[in-house]
C-alpha cells in the first residue's frame, strides 16, 4: 500500500523561538510580466500568483517565486483531517510581521487545497481516484519574492530574514534579494518569447457526454423536488494531449481569459494553470472578505448582443436567487468564526463583464473572533460554498454521487498563506491540470429547480472558451463554441 502520510521537508526541525523579519525594497526595473513569467517558470518549482485583470481593490497585484526552501504535501487519501495536517505544518515556522504596504507578501507559503480535501474534512465518499491523483494539498514555502503592482507598474522585491537556527541554513537575505532584483534586470532585457497559438484541430473529450450530463440535472431536479437541497453545482471535465509546456499554456490562457486571481504552479508530477476570476479568501489582520460567483452569461464580441446577457443577467430572478443561496451559506460559514454582528453582505450582487464572460458578484465581510487564526478560516469555509451548493454538505454528497472523476484541485483553492497569518485564496475554477501529455480543463453550472438543462450546457461551453483557445481545443458543441471562440482573440 502507498505511503499516504504528510510529507513535510523542513529547512529545521526544532520549534521556531524567535519570530523572522519582513523586508521590502522597490526595483527601478520595469520588466514584461510576461517576460518575468518566462525567467521564473525556468526555475525549480516555480510559483505564480498574477491578477493579469486588474481591478481596483481585488487584483492589483502579482506574485512571483521559485526554488522554495520547504514544501509541503498531503497526498490524495490521507488519513485525518487535511487542513489540520496543513496547519500543523505551515505552522512549524516562526512568524513576521505584515509586509509594509502596499504589499500584501513578501515571503511565505503558496500552493494549493484540492476540492477532495474538503470533502475528507466532513467524510464524504469521492468518486475513485485518477492513476496520477492530486494530493490533497501542496505548499511550498518561499522566502525571497518578486511583487508587481499592477495598478501602478512598480516591481518591488520582498524577502524573509530567518531567525537563528533558521538564517543559517539559507543564504543571507541582502543576497537572495539581489539575486532576485538581477533575474528582474534579465528579464527586461531579454524579454520574453515569441507566443504562439494552435489552430483548433485537438477535441477536448468530456468524461460524460451531453445526455449523461443532462441525466444528471435531471436527477439534481429531483433530490430539490424532494426537498434533499436548493442547489448543486455540476461539473464536468475535458481531456486533451499536448506537448505544449505548461508555461506556454499559461501564457496563452492569460491572453484569452485574463483574470483577477490566476495563477501557475509547476510541481514534481502536476502542474496547476488557472484563470480563476473569483476570490474565496482573503484574510488581513482579522477582516475576511469572500466573493462569490453565481450567475453567467457569454459574450460574443457584438456590442448589442452582450449589452441584452448583461441585461439578461441583471435582471434574472433565477440567477439572483442562485446568488441569494449562496451568500446565505459562506454568511453561515464566516459566522463560525467571526465576531456576532460583523459579518455583512457589502455587494449583494452586481454584474461584472470578464472576457469571455459575464458573472454576477456578491461581497461578504467579517472580522474573525479573538484567537482565530486562518486554519480556523479555511475549516469553516472549505470548499467554497459558490462550487457546492446548498445545504452544503447535502450537496457535496450529491455531487460525489453524481460526478464520475475526483475534481482535484478544480473547485479546491489556490493562494498565499503569509508568515504574518494574512490569506489569499481563489476558488480554482477556469482551471486545468497538466500531467504528463495529458490535460484536465473542468467547468461547471449550477442547478436549481427551474434549471433548464440546455442553458446549463452552454454556460459550461462559455466559461470553457479560454481554456480551449488556449489547448487549440474544439468542444463538442461545435456551433456554440464557433460563435463564442472570437471572444478574446488577439
Amino acid at each position: 500500500m502507498a505511503d499516504r502520510s504528510a510529507i513535510l521537508r523542513p529547512i529545521m526541525t526544532s520549534s521556531p523561538t524567535a519570530a523572522a523579519r519582513t523586508v521590502v525594497n522597490t526595483v527601478e526595473a520595469s520588466p514584461n510580466v510576461e517576460a518575468v513569467i518566462c525567467s521564473w517558470a525556468a526555475e525549480r518549482q516555480p510559483a505564480i500568483l498574477e491578477s493579469s485583470r486588474h481591478d481596483k481593490t481585488y487584483g492589483r497585484f502579482s506574485i512571483f517565486a521559485c526554488n522554495p526552501v520547504s514544501d509541503f504535501e498531503l497526498p490524495a487519501g490521507a488519513a485525518g483531517c487535511p487542513l489540520e495536517h496543513l496547519a500543523n505544518a505551515l505552522t512549524a515556522y516562526p512568524s513576521s510581521p505584515t509586509p509594509p504596504p502596499p504589499v500584501p507578501f513578501a515571503g511565505g507559503w503558496i500552493g494549493f487545497l484540492s476540492y477532495e480535501a474538503g470533502l475528507s474534512s466532513e467524510r464524504i465518499a469521492h468518486p475513485a481516484w485518477d492513476a496520477a491523483p492530486v494530493p490533497f494539498a501542496r505548499f511550498c514555502l518561499y522566502d525571497t519574492v518578486a511583487v508587481h503592482d499592477g495598478r501602478t507598474g512598480q516591481w518591488y522585491v520582498g524577502g524573509i530574514d530567518w531567525p537563528a537556527g533558521f538564517a543559517d541554513k539559507r543564504p543571507p537575505l541582502a543576497q537572495r534579494m539581489r539575486d532576485v532584483r538581477t533575474r528582474l534586470e534579465d528579464a527586461e532585457r531579454q524579454g520574453s518569447s515569441p507566443l504562439q497559438f494552435r489552430e483548433a484541430t485537438a477535441t477536448l473529450e468530456p468524461n460524460m457526454s451531453r445526455d449523461a450530463y443532462l441525466a444528471k440535472v435531471a436527477a439534481i431536479r429531483r433530490y430539490i423536488e424532494a426537498g434533499d437541497v436548493y442547489e448543486v453545482n455540476l461539473t464536468r471535465r475535458f481531456t486533451t494531449h499536448t506537448k505544449a509546456s505548461a508555461v506556454s499554456l499559461y501564457r496563452r490562457l492569460r491572453r484569452t481569459d485574463p483574470s483577477s486571481h490566476g495563477a501557475l504552479l509547476i510541481g514534481r508530477e502536476h502542474s496547476i494553470i488557472s484563470s480563476s476570476p473569483e476570490l474565496f479568501l482573503q484574510l488581513r489582520a482579522g477582516a475576511v472578505v469572500t466573493r462569490p460567483i453565481k450567475g453567467t452569461r457569454p459574450r460574443t464580441g457584438d456590442a448589442a448582443i452582450d449589452h441584452s446577457h448583461r441585461i439578461d443577467l441583471e435582471q434574472s430572478p433565477k440567477e439572483r436567487a442562485e446568488l441569494n443561496m449562496i451568500v446565505d451559506l459562506l454568511r453561515n460559514d464566516l459566522g463560525r468564526v467571526c465576531r456576532f454582528g460583523t459579518v455583512r453582505v457589502t455587494e449583494p450582487g452586481a454584474v461584472e463583464e470578464h472576457p469571455t464572460v459575464f458573472h454576477r458578484v456578491a461581497s461578504i465581510e467579517g472580522r474573525l473572533r479573538a484567537n482565530v487564526r486562518w486554519p480556523d478560516l479555511l475549516r469553516a469555509t472549505c470548499p467554497a460554498g459558490s462550487i457546492t451548493g446548498a445545504p452544503k454538505i447535502r450537496a457535496m454528497q450529491i455531487i460525489s454521487e453524481l460526478e464520475p472523476t475526483p475534481r482535484g484541485v478544480y473547485c479546491g483553492s489556490i493562494g498565499w498563506i503569509g508568515l504574518d497569518g494574512s490569506m489569499s485564496m481563489n476558488v480554482a475554477i477556469r482551471t486545468m491540470l497538466k500531467h504528463g501529455d495529458t490535460v484536465h480543463a473542468y467547468a461547471g453550472s449550477a442547478i436549481v429547480a427551474d434549471s433548464c438543462a440546455e442553458s446549463e450546457c452552454e454556460e459550461i461551453d462559455a466559461k470553457l472558451v479560454g481554456m480551449a483557445r488556449a489547448l487549440g481545443c474544439h468542444r463538442e458543441n461545435a456551433q456554440a463554441m464557433h460563435a463564442l471562440g472570437e471572444v478574446g482573440a488577439l
